[in-house]
């Protein structure tokens, strides 16, 4: 079951919401949860309550949603949860590219923009049933692709970086690629990274979520550019 939390201290805001997903609770496919402060959310996860995606205001008032993202990404160490950030106002857009936030809303939130940005969380998250299965030595392991941060290759190897540890094993970077579920884009010869975990798109690098600047090599400059822009286009 994809759990959802709604967290807004307008009550009207978060049943408005939650009626916009009883499409799919009927099939038993999503559980909704509404919270009317960032305190109790966060006190819910602290003790190990989990949630799939969060539609998170930021105007809240004791812990706003910038500060509650931030300590779900770091104090939590949860890049899984994906957050879609609502607000009255636009001007916070660049405040949360440290969040990582799947999407960004501006009030009033329409059906069909809840609608959407549910199914592209419930798409996302399936990365963690897809696995990428390789060999070390004798030992067989299987990282789920949404778990993996990036490859990068030196020599004959390809190392992993995932969420949690960085494993390498013998292969091509070619291989891999031509394995990845999409949301893996191809940066240099060297780097498949995993877009989620981008924390900033520059023209000639990008910046992951724990800071590592990788380079965009001139060769995948363009199509890095058209791939992007066709996605920001469709969302």
């Amino acid at each position: 079951m994809f759990s959802v939390a709604v967290c807004d201290d307008d009550e009207l805001l978060c049943e408005k919401i939650e009626a916009c997903l009883k499409a799919y609770q009927p099939q038993g496919l999503v559980r909704c949860e509404s919270y009317y402060s960032g305190e109790k959310l966060y006190a819910d996860m602290l003790r190990g309550e989990t949630f799939d995606l969060i539609f998170l205001d930021i105007e809240l008032k004791a812990m706003n949603g910038v500060n509650l993202g931030a300590k779900i990404r770091t104090e939590l160490q949860n890049e899984k949860t994906h957050i879609v950030y609502i607000s009255a106002k636009s001007e916070y857009a660049m405040e949360l590219f440290a969040v990582r936030p799947l999407n960004f809303l501006i009030k009033p939130v329409q059906e069909q923009d809840i609608i959407k940005n549910l199914e592209k969380a419930i798409k996302l998250s399936q990365y963690y049933d897809d696995y990428i299965k390789f060999q070390r030595g004798s030992e067989l392991y299987s990282v789920a692709y949404g778990e993996v941060r990036y490859f990068s290759t030196t020599g004959r190897k390809v190392e992993i970086h995932t969420t949690s540890v960085d494993l390498d094993f013998y292969g091509k970077l070619d291989d891999v690629q031509a394995k990845t579920p999409p949301g893996f884009i191809r940066i240099h010869k060297s780097y498949l990274i995993h877009e989620m975990y981008v924390k900033k798109w520059e023209y000639e690098m990008v910046v992951m979520n724990r800071d590592e600047q990788l380079s965009i090599s001139p060769r995948y400059r363009k199509a890095v550019r058209e791939m992007l822009m066709k996605r920001w286009r469709e969302e």
